[in-house]
């Protein structure tokens, strides 16, 4: 409120004189950008908390779940490295010479040539 006399004008009155504030004035008006620029900020602050609080628990469900199935695949790799080793152990142990020679014997009745029993002609 403003008085008009004709020797001064003044912007205060009587409440402002005595430690009351004027019903209009805000204690934000100070802010920096305005009050304006301030709600619009609490406004997208308040949408986008929330938002990005569901995308992180969201992605840390995810990873856990592809941590988990990693885990899996590794030991199911180490298991199938093992089996190889153990096919490849059991292939070589078909495939040796004595083995075939003995298998040859019991079941085909096939013996391995003494010496003088193969004859050369030319």
């Amino acid at each position: 409120m403003k008085f008009r006399t004709m020797s001064q004008v003044s912007s205060f009155s009587n409440a402002t004189l005595y430690g009351m504030g004027q019903a209009g004035a805000s204690p934000a008006a100070g802010l920096p950008g305005g009050l304006e620029l301030w709600r619009a900020l609490g406004k997208v602050v308040l949408f986008a908390l929330p938002l990005a609080l569901a995308l992180m628990l969201t992605l840390g469900a995810v990873k856990a779940d592809l941590e988990r199935a990693m885990e899996a695949g590794e030991v199911h790799q180490q298991q199938l490295i093992d089996d190889n080793i153990q096919l490849l152990a059991q292939r070589a142990g078909l495939y040796a010479p004595e083995r075939v020679s003995r298998v040859a014997a019991d079941k085909l009745s096939l013996y391995a040539a003494a010496p003088g029993q193969i004859e050369r002609i030319n």
